[in-house]
């Protein structure tokens, strides 16, 4: 005879499996068929088991009997409370990075000058600040959700994946570097498609970093589940092995390469002007080394964490996660140059411009520009002069106006950069660093 009981709880194709075995173990089951899609298992029976085994057997495999829907909202207070102390977490690491002054560990003078030796220590700065926001925000989402998912795996189970991703980053690097030497900026991406790619990366970066708050538990328990063809390519093996195959994590190092992390687009600048393979390969990939430490470092997070520590450390990932996604997708929205209403700076740093005048700007580390705002006329060809009287720092050593001006210019002292555009349509213009961060405003009537 068969049996169908309601199940609640599972979330990935490993769950069946998991409480297939643990349900067959159960006196008088003789087969168990467990479904994903209805949330429910089949048992083929010799006689109705005990009631309170099946239910010691599906607790067992982490699950429960029931078909009560989720609610959108958690009412355990325990989840909130959680969500407070990741909150205050992130805020006081905001609060260091900030006193520390870890964005401005190297300047990009030294980059066109440096060589080499440089390259190794921007990628070290880089693996701790804006790539670890972006990249290293996405391969926490990601390997988190997965830890979260198979809690059972070893921590070398957990941790392999991030070896093959820094691996194929590396040799990526290398290749891809050569490239933009000899090629130039015909395989980069940047303007409008690069806002779109980081929008599209954060809008993905912050579900992912809302299940594992576990706020929204009907988000948590059935939102953004591979699909089974996804799941398949990145070759979700059986529950012994619990691991994600390792070409998903080489092919996700290897996309890095085009994902907007300021001090890497810094570098690739500095690869086209090589115009050498070899140079911009050495270039790229001695960065991408540098950012290794970094990457590896956070991804061991949820390869080391113990499982009685588990549920709080995914929640603060969480909130790190969405926080990250939250900047990703502000700073991608100034790279779209999409036209949505928005506040220009504070008048004190504004000026009107004649039809056709030459614009001047004077850039310093401590005020960035100056002035900050423009306003200016339609259908009118103008050029903004930067007067750098400083290197630019990280993942501000670059500026650039999308929607006017897409390709991004090196800030370097005692050089003037020349920023020549034309006003086709009226607006409000972001002038943004070479990663969308907001640095001034051009107003366009």
């Amino acid at each position: 005879m068969k049996i169908t009981i309601p199940i609640e709880g599972m979330h990935c194709r490993s769950c069946e499996i998991t409480l297939g075995q643990h349900l067959e173990k159960v006196a008088r089951v003789t087969s168990a068929s467990v479904s994903l899609k209805t949330k429910s298992a089949t048992l083929e029976v010799i006689s109705p088991p005990n009631q309170a085994d099946l239910h010691k057997a599906v607790q067992a495999a982490g699950y429960t009997i029931g078909d009560t829907k989720q609610p959108w909202l958690s009412h355990n207070p325990t989840d909130y409370r959680d969500l407070c102390i990741g909150i205050l977490v992130i805020a006081i690491l905001a609060l260091l990075y900030n006193v520390l002054g870890v964005n401005k560990i190297i300047s990009t003078g030294s980059i066109t000058s440096g060589g080499i030796g440089v390259a190794l220590l921007t990628g070290l700065a880089a693996g701790l600040s804006t790539c670890m926001a972006l990249v290293g925000g996405l391969v926490l989402s990601l390997s988190a959700r997965h830890a979260k998912k198979h809690p059972n795996a070893t921590a070398m189970q957990k941790f392999r994946p991030h070896i093959f991703f820094n691996l194929s980053r590396i040799i990526s690097f290398f290749i891809l570097g050569g490239l933009i030497g000899v090629l130039g900026a015909s395989i980069q991406l940047q303007g409008a498609p690069l806002g779109i790619l980081m929008i599209i990366v954060g809008v993905v970066m912050f579900g992912l970093g809302l299940q594992l708050t576990s706020i929204m538990p009907r988000v948590s328990s059935g939102g953004l589940t591979l699909p089974p063809a996804i799941a398949k390519f990145l070759g979700l093996k059986k529950h012994t092995e619990k691991e994600y195959n390792h070409k998903s994590a080489v092919a996700l190092g290897a996309i890095s390469f085009f994902l907007p992390c300021g001090f890497t687009q810094v570098m690739q600048l500095y690869a086209i002007s090589t115009g050498s393979f070899v140079t911009g390969a050495i270039v790229m990939g001695v960065f991408a080394i540098g950012t290794a430490p970094g990457l590896l470092g956070i991804g061991s997070l949820t390869s080391l964490v113990k499982s009685k520590a588990s549920g709080r450390f995914f929640k603060i990932a969480g909130v790190a996660v969405m926080t990250m996604a939250l900047l990703n997708i502000s700073s991608g929205y100034n790279l779209s140059g999409f036209q949505i209403p928005s506040f220009a700076r504070a008048s004190d740093t504004s000026a009107t411009s004649a039809p056709g005048q030459t614009l001047e700007t004077t850039y310093t580390l401590a005020k960035d520009i100056v002035p900050a705002s423009f306003t200016l006329k339609s259908q009118t060809s103008y050029k903004l002069v930067v007067d750098s009287q400083d290197d630019g720092q990280g993942c501000m050593s670059t500026i650039m106006i999308p929607g006017l001006f897409e390709t991004p210019l090196l800030l370097e002292k005692g050089k003037k950069q020349v920023l020549s555009f034309r006003t086709n349509a009226p607006g409000t213009y972001k002038i943004t660093c070479a990663m969308g961060i907001n640095r001034g405003t051009i107003t366009v009537v």
